[in-house]
């Protein structure tokens, strides 16, 4: 191999990759401490901005000549895809090491000849236990405090229903979302429905989605749905609704019933967060969706008072109007930062004013975090995650309240030390279990690029992913979703189904005569979470009699459909997907059987 032609940056990395680590390795941060390394003591001024630190640390690399990598090897994408913001002015090297394994949670190594360190960034088994251990006592304390939010909603409505027309109408000002329930059907018949039958009351509890067809319900079941429907249908039409729901009524025997319907896209509004769950009462072509919220949210409140005075008779117009200022203004008091939990006078710098935008922007946190060190002219240090960009306040103020805003509207926690400002994502713990190998987007990517789009093969992996990893990376990945990756997240179940099929089942699908009696049992529970995402649960019913067919048509753009026909007389049951030319990458990805 002829050096001469390497540069410096590609004999840095050479290193970096070859290097073992083996002989003369000292573990964890103490080898920072040791101060018998000067190359660290180099001043160094950076940026980066939502980087990968595998990239960061190749770019450090190069400037400053000294080998550092991310990761134990070529499989620890947890650690060497980790992004991280940095905008840091003459800081010494092994300060910054620090403060990047500071807030990334990893430990620092180093290894080789003695004044020529090599340094390696990982997590061992102890910060890998603890991420694990915080992310399980966040859901459990989640799901503890939202179970307890459905249980009280679900006794709210149930006695809502008993309260005598004087004691009602005593809500109507103070509580008007509790007065709606109170006074319409439409409570009343949720709770029945939920409190008769076990299984959706588990399910709404619990926060996971269940279907079941109509027609599979006892009488009673059935008729409470009927009401339901009824009373929503009746209580949207006081309110000035004009949809006709009579024709997806009279299809009642096809309908089916969703509990916690999942619903692609759903974010971290003030509607969602609101939110304790929904009823779906419809088909695949059209449903009535019923959405249960907390009734102290300050949504619930907004929505009430829209209500009542839509119903008193005043104009939708003005009643539009004051929803918009009344759900601004419970927005703007989650957001509220006058009454700050965290100190922000002791210090002086942080009650100098700076002003980050002349105008409301709406940004991600790496653009706000990088008008701030402009602004203080502070290091900034910082993780980050993908997320969409958010509305940030205009104006000049203290720099404690700007960074409160930060906390607030970003969840990202902060703390200051000197000239250095560091901010953690609260929720880091959870959201690492969102993230996907960079390589794979890079590998999705690359085939979209010479396909025209994602292929069934991609869209097919992609659906093997987690619901979180979909829901929160992928479909925050422009460039895939512009190449069809919402198709993906859309037909998730099918896709899923399909990749659970061996060759014979797929030649049997695109032969169009692959019967769901042939299934195993996991290949049929996949068929039903696919049918139930259709709304189309009652076909589950008719195992014996269904059919299951791919076909595709078109040559540059192919429309694939997934066709299932419950019997004879009964209308099929399609789920279609766009995708590009099918070609190949030069270098193909192996994925593995078991989900990341």
């Amino acid at each position: 191999m002829n050096l001469s032609k390497i540069s410096t940056f590609g004999l840095v990395m050479l290193l970096a990759t070859s290097c073992t680590f083996a002989a003369v390795t000292i573990p964890q941060n103490e080898v920072l401490l040791k101060g018998d390394d000067p190359r660290l003591d180099q001043k160094v001024t950076y940026s980066a901005e939502c980087m990968r630190i595998a990239d960061v640390l190749a770019q450090l690399s190069e400037s400053t000549g000294v080998v550092m990598a991310a990761g134990l090897d070529k499989d620890d994408w947890m650690v060497y895809d980790r992004k991280i913001n940095v905008h840091v002015t003459d800081m010494k090297l092994g300060d910054l090491m620090r403060e990047i394994a500071s807030i990334l949670r990893f430990h620092w190594s180093r290894g080789g000849e003695e004044g020529k360190w090599t340094y390696r960034l990982w997590q061992d088994k102890e910060q890998r236990l603890e991420e694990e251990s915080l992310r399980n006592s966040a859901e459990d304390a989640l799901s503890r405090k939202l179970r307890e939010k459905r249980e009280n909603a679900i006794a709210d409505m149930a006695n809502l229903g008993s309260l005598t027309q004087s004691d009602a109408a005593k809500l109507k000002t103070t509580d008007p979302w509790r007065y709606i329930l109170a006074t319409e059907p439409l409570g009343r018949d949720v709770a029945d429905f939920i409190n008769s039958f076990p299984e959706a009351r588990n399910a709404f509890v619990q926060g996971i989605e269940a279907s079941f067809s109509v027609s599979s319900l006892p009488p009673q079941l059935r008729e409470a749905v009927g009401r339901i429907a009824a009373s929503y249908d009746l209580l949207a039409k006081s309110i000035g609704a004009s949809d006709d729901r009579s024709e997806l009524l009279s299809r009642f025997d096809k309908l089916q019933v969703t509990i916690n319907r999942k619903v692609v896209g759903a974010g971290n509004d003030i509607y969602s967060r609101s939110l304790l769950g929904r009823i779906t009462i419809g088909d695949g072509q059209e449903s009535l969706e019923i959405p249960l919220f907390d009734p102290s949210s300050p949504m619930a409140r907004a929505l009430g008072t829209a209500i009542i005075s839509l119903k008193s008779g005043v104009p939708k117009t003005e009643v539009g109007k004051q929803l918009e200022a009344d759900l601004k203004s419970a927005a703007n008091a989650t957001l509220s930062y006058n009454q700050p939990e965290r100190d922000i006078t002791s210090d002086p710098a942080l009650q100098v004013k700076i002003k980050l935008f002349d105008t409301p922007t709406t940004a991600p946190l790496h653009t706000v975090l990088k008008a701030i060190a402009e602004k203080t002219k502070l290091d900034v240090i910082s993780d980050c995650f993908i997320a969409s960009p958010t509305n940030f306040p205009a104006g000049e103020k203290t720099l404690g309240e700007q960074l409160e805003l930060v906390r607030t509207i970003y969840g990202s926690n902060w703390e200051k030390t000197g000239k250095v400002l560091r901010f953690r994502d609260i929720e880091w713990f959870r959201k690492r279990a969102w993230e996907v190998p960079q390589v794979w987007i890079d590998y999705w990517i690359a085939r979209g690029k010479q396909n025209d789009g994602l292929t069934l093969q991609d869209l097919t992996q992609i659906a093997r992913l987690r619901d979180e990893q979909i829901d929160h990376t992928i479909m925050f990945e422009p460039k895939l979703v512009r190449m069809g990756a919402g198709d993906a997240a859309r037909n998730r179940h099918i896709l899923r189904f399909y990749g659970s099929l061996n060759d014979d089942a797929r030649s049997a699908l695109s032969a169009g005569h692959l019967r769901a009696a042939d299934l195993n049992d996991e290949q049929w529970a996949l068929l039903q979470k696919a049918l139930a995402s259709k709304g189309a649960a009652y076909a589950t019913l008719s195992r014996d009699q269904l059919i299951i067919s791919l076909t595709q048509s078109g040559s540059d753009i192919i429309e694939h459909s997934f066709t299932c026909y419950p019997g004879q007389g009964e209308e099929p049951i399609v789920f279609k997907l766009v995708t590009g030319l099918t070609y190949k990458t030069k270098d193909e990805i192996v994925f593995p059987e078991n989900r990341k």
